[in-house]
């Protein structure tokens, strides 16, 4: 028994039963050892969550090489929306694990630091560009892979979709004209994780606009808090 095969287990553990159903005892039981064994490599069931979001993250960071900046972000959030997908469950988890996770290999930030330098990021604006890439790659894909209900999932996924087609025209008829294009494919008005219903043409979207935004801001940065220009005299 190893770290790495105990990693393994509670990952398979959660892509069977979701994050909720995660214990050191059902790790133990399915290694068939006692759960004290599992804390010679792991001191808590935070740390084994740790260990995994680290384990789903390895690989997710490019070279840096010849690429434009522009499309090291594109790969970047690529890789990590391709890895995620192949673990849904643990998307809920990789923000929260991204804040506090000190097992972290710090090569993902230091090269989303260079490639931000190398694009022309003044050092005063860095945080800000950095927080803004970190977000760009983790939130869309959060809210794609979210979970569903697991407790009689068919029966809620039904209900939803017809709460969804009985909305009224009269009292909202700019969501009733584009439901038909927006229903189990636009986050709120689906039922359907993105596991079984990929977004994918919406998460190209979001990259495009994510790079066009940071492109923008390095062209004539602002300090995030800066006061919104005043409107001329006559202008409404």
């Amino acid at each position: 028994m190893s770290r790495d095969r105990i990693v393994a287990v509670a990952l398979e553990q959660i892509d069977r039963h979701g994050l909720a159903a995660l214990t050191v005892r059902e790790v133990a039981r399915q290694l068939d050892v006692y759960p004290t064994a599992i804390y010679w490599h792991v001191p808590n069931r935070d740390a084994l969550l740790a260990a995994v979001v680290e384990q789903t993250m390895s690989g997710v960071t490019p070279d840096l090489g010849s690429a434009t900046w522009q499309d090291w972000l594109r790969e970047l959030f690529v890789r990590y929306r391709k890895a995620v997908g192949q673990h849904p469950n643990v998307a809920q988890l990789v923000g929260a694990q991204l804040v506090s996770n000190a097992n972290l290999s710090p090569l993902l930030i230091d090269r989303i630091l260079c490639v931000l330098l190398a694009a022309g990021c003044p050092e005063d604006h860095l945080a800000d560009m950095y927080n803004v890439v970190i977000a760009g790659m983790v939130g869309f894909v959060t809210l794609e892979f979210a979970p569903l209900p697991t407790d009689d999932s068919a029966n809620w996924a039904a209900q939803l979709q017809e709460r969804v087609h009985s909305i009224r025209a009269m009292e909202f008829p700019t969501l009733a004209r584009h439901l038909p294009a927006l229903a189990n494919k636009a986050f709120i008005v689906r039922w359907q994780s993105g596991s079984e219903v990929p977004m994918e043409s919406a998460f190209n979207a979001h990259v495009e606009v994510t790079i066009a935004g940071i492109e923008r801001m390095l062209e004539a940065p602002e300090p995030a808090n800066a006061a919104s220009p005043r409107r001329s005299r006559g202008s409404r």
